[in-house]
C-alpha cells in the first residue's frame, strides 16, 4: 500500500491531496486527505474499507452520510491487489469522485 499512495498522488500536487491508509485487524481504510483551514492540519476522507470475510477481500464505499455501503461493483477476490485494482478504476464514480 505505501507504494500504492506514493504513486497515485503526482509529486506536484502532494502539498494538495494525500492518500493515506489505516490498518486495523482484517481491514483496510483507505482515505483522501486535503488541507483544512487551519495550517499545517488536513481533513480526512474516508475513500474504502476493503475487509476479509470468508476467503475474500469485499470493499465498502463512503457514501454522503459518511458511513459504508458495500461496493457492488468490485468483484469479491483473495487477491489484494485485484480488488484494489478494481477501485482503482472506478468507472461509476463510487469511489473517486468530488466531495463536500
Amino acid at each position: 500500500m505505501n507504494g500504492y499512495v506514493h504513486e497515485k498522488v503526482p509529486a506536484e500536487l502532494r502539498t494538495m491531496v494525500k492518500l493515506t491508509y489505516e490498518m486495523k485487524d482484517h481491514e483496510l481504510i483507505l482515505n483522501e486527505e486535503r488541507p483544512a483551514g487551519q495550517r499545517h492540519q488536513w481533513e480526512r476522507m474516508p475513500i474504502a474499507r476493503f475487509y476479509w470475510e470468508g476467503d475474500q477481500w469485499k470493499v465498502c464505499a463512503s457514501n454522503d452520510q459518511h458511513s459504508w455501503s458495500p461496493a457492488d461493483i468490485v468483484v469479491p477476490c483473495s487477491d489484494f491487489e485485484d480488488v484494489l485494482e478494481q477501485v482503482e478504476r472506478d468507472e461509476s464514480g463510487v469511489f473517486w469522485r468530488e466531495r463536500d
